[in-house]
């Protein structure tokens, strides 16, 4: 088993600006706080969210950006590839497999019907991606999926967009399908425009070209399903033939050809569960620097905290990114109160927030198990609250817990709070 600790010493005494749009749903890109979908960037770092970090073999676009760590897994398989129309190009199931890219010609199209397809109820195209792990239901949205949608208006915020239905199944057989909402007054035309604030649990609503890198979050608690294996899109022709959940037809740039109808790049899974030797963000790293005490970035925390509060073992963070404290006076008293990050996607790690008085003898007076929220341990009396710590609203996988001591501190001799880490057998 390994251990790491922080100890604290107490002793008494933000974007591109959008307009508003028609509905309540996202903007197509960069739209953090919206509490329906918020869309998620596939990459960040110092260029910013969404910047994609393009390569063409001579110029490097946003050379420093990375893709985004929140991602522990992509699709790794495919099946049931069937393209609606017999256009060329773009037929590579294989495309949508691994990492997003950012660039918009790496997709594979589902095609797209035309009227007389329509009229004769042919299906459209779909495609059906595998996960070598579960995706779990954890806080937030699961998993996120990018189509090449285009800035069809950056002052409106119009988008030219090609949705798709989404299902998700636990074994690959029996499938559920998202409800979706689509607003969209009327028809848009072929390589038109929509308003992504009108629509809903839909793929493909948001930017993923150009430079700009952004995804559909979907959330399985959504269809009250605690995993799924497989996710399966399905074009939708959008003519107002197909309907939402509610029976409002489905618009978007209708008819298209050669990469028509969806073109997929890639499915992101977030609540992958994770153990530290399988953490992503450890390949980064040389192989010598990979031990849980390594401190790569020489920011004084090592692999193992940087691991336990969801930070980067590359990227300098200050001391206290992870693990601080404050006095708190309620009612005359004061109070210790810590706070702390938490990834509930770690389900190797216990972590104990303990007092002591002379540093030799600890007590826990707070626990969390495999990822679990903190309760209170070995009769002591805390207060517990938790929150996101991201500024995505709908991914909440990175909890930010703050447990207080309600144990006044009653003198001015020194108080000693640890936060100790420990691997698990998961």
């Amino acid at each position: 088993m390994s251990v790491d600790r922080m100890v604290l010493c107490v002793a008494a005494a933000i974007s591109m600006a959008l307009p508003a749009m028609a509905g309540p749903y996202s903007r197509g890109w960069n739209d953090p706080s919206n509490p329906h979908d918020a869309p998620v960037p596939g990459f960040t770092g110092p260029h910013g969210d969404g910047k994609a970090r393009l390569d063409d073999g001579i110029f490097v676009e946003n050379p420093d950006n990375y893709l985004n760590p929140l991602f522990f897994a992509w699709a790794d398989d495919w099946q049931d590839y069937e393209r609606s129309d017999a256009d060329a190009g773009y037929n590579d199931p294989s495309w949508a497999l691994g990492p997003v890219t950012g660039d918009n010609y790496d997709v594979v199209s589902l095609g797209d019907l035309d009227a007389t397809q329509i009229a004769n109820g042919d299906p459209p195209g779909r495609i059906t991606l595998g996960f070598a792990k579960p995706i779990r239901d954890r806080t937030g949205a699961d998993f996120v999926i990018f189509e090449n949608g285009i800035i069809y208006n950056s002052t409106t915020g119009a988008l030219f967009a090609e949705l798709a239905h989404v299902e998700v199944s636990e074994d690959g057989v029996t499938f559920q399908r998202f409800p979706s909402t689509s607003l969209t007054p009327s028809p848009v035309g072929g390589y038109s425009s929509l308003d992504p604030s009108d629509v809903h649990n839909l793929a493909g609503k948001h930017v993923n070209s150009s430079g700009e890198c952004w995804g559909t979050p979907f959330d399985i608690a959504q269809l009250g399903l605690e995993q799924i294996t497989h996710v399966r899109l399905i074009d939708i022709p959008g003519d107002g033939s197909f309907s939402d959940s509610s029976g409002n037809p489905i618009y978007d740039p209708w008819p298209t050809f050669g990469s028509g109808g969806f073109d997929f790049e890639a499915v992101g899974a977030v609540s992958i569960d994770m153990t530290y030797d399988e953490w992503p963000p450890l390949q980064q790293l040389p192989a010598d620097q990979r031990g849980e005490n390594d401190d790569p970035d020489h920011d004084g925390i090592p692999n193992l905290l940087e691991y336990a509060f969801g930070l980067l073992p590359w990227q300098a963070d200050a001391p206290a990114a992870g693990w601080s404290h404050k006095l708190v006076a309620d009612e005359g008293d004061m109070f210790v109160e810590v706070t702390t990050l938490r990834d509930e996607r770690l389900i190797d790690l216990t972590r104990e927030i303990q007092v002591s008085n002379d540093m030799s003898s600890w007590e826990t007076i707070a626990i969390s198990i495999a990822g679990a929220p903190f309760v209170a341990a070995g009769g002591h009396a805390v207060s517990i609250e938790e929150e996101s710590a991201g500024d995505i609203a709908s991914i909440g996988v990175i909890r930010r817990d703050r447990i207080r001591d309600l144990n006044p501190v009653d003198s001015p001799e020194p108080r000693f709070y640890q936060l100790k880490t420990s691997r698990i057998e998961p």
